[in-house]
């Protein structure tokens, strides 16, 4: 314990804890926490898999935080996410244990094509507007697209969350309600996903911890400045982000 007392104290320590904060605060506000925390982790010398279950446990705690503070002042119906947390639970446990059976070349290429297909829909949404400055009537949400997204973040997970808040926002929720009503099924697929790399014995803490407590802060400052985006800063940041994400995969990909 005093060894990694002095590990999280350490300047490695320090960095983890500000890549966390980065990390989050992209999540909260555009979905792409990975972008930041997958690459930050790799090029350290930390295992894939390894990576992701860090990563599932920070996004998973810091998302917790939140989802307290939403649930507490009801910015969100617990009533209304229960459903969606469910299955995304079971999706998260899913695309861990697929993950663990996978190679890391063969991850990168899932990702690679599922951030493809999502930044194609998104330029798709984005003319006939995705993002709209004023409040649609909300439609009534599913539980398969829910259930396979968690299946995505559970087994790797970058730009999983930006595929949550798409979701959301092509059911004509605002912005920051889908970006409030993702920190709940993000919870859920994550702590599921992170339980089954937890029990498999990939978990490591010196890491872990240091890049959870920074999750936790950014996470909050990321929700105080989504409410200030403006619709066509989200409507131009979307396909922005989800083309770095790809270039990020493919990059991992050939090199």
């Amino acid at each position: 314990m005093e060894n990694l007392l002095l590990e999280w104290l350490s300047i490695d320590g320090l960095l983890l804890f500000a890549i966390g904060v980065l990390a989050a605060i992209i999540g909260v506000m555009f979905g792409a926490a990975g972008f930041v925390l997958l690459p930050a982790l790799l090029l350290v010398g930390i295992p894939i898999h390894a990576t992701v279950a860090v990563n599932k446990f920070a996004t998973g705690v810091s998302s917790l935080s939140t989802v307290l503070v939403l649930a507490v002042k009801k910015k969100v119906q617990l009533k209304q996410m229960l459903p969606l947390m469910f299955v995304a639970g079971l999706g998260g446990i899913s695309g861990a244990f697929c993950a663990t059976r996978l190679s890391e070349q063969t991850m990168n290429i899932v990702t690679c094509i599922v951030l493809i297909t999502m930044f194609l829909v998104v330029l798709k949404s984005n003319k006939t507007g995705l993002v709209s400055e004023q409040q649609d009537t909300e439609q009534p949400t599913t539980l398969l697209a829910p259930f396979f997204i968690a299946i995505y973040d559970g087994g790797f997970g970058p730009g999983s969350a930006l595929l949550n808040i798409t979701y959301f926002l092509k059911k004509k929720f605002s912005y920051l309600k889908a970006a409030e009503m993702t920190r709940f099924v993000m919870f859920a697929s994550c702590m599921s996903a992170f339980l089954f790399y937890f029990f498999y014995g990939i978990v490591d803490w010196g890491i872990a911890i240091p890049v959870t407590v920074g999750s936790i802060v950014g996470s909050h400052i990321g929700l105080k400045i989504a409410s200030y985006l403006k619709g066509k800063w989200i409507q131009l940041l979307l396909p922005i982000i989800s083309l770095l994400l790809i270039v990020q995969v493919i990059a991992d990909l050939l090199f």
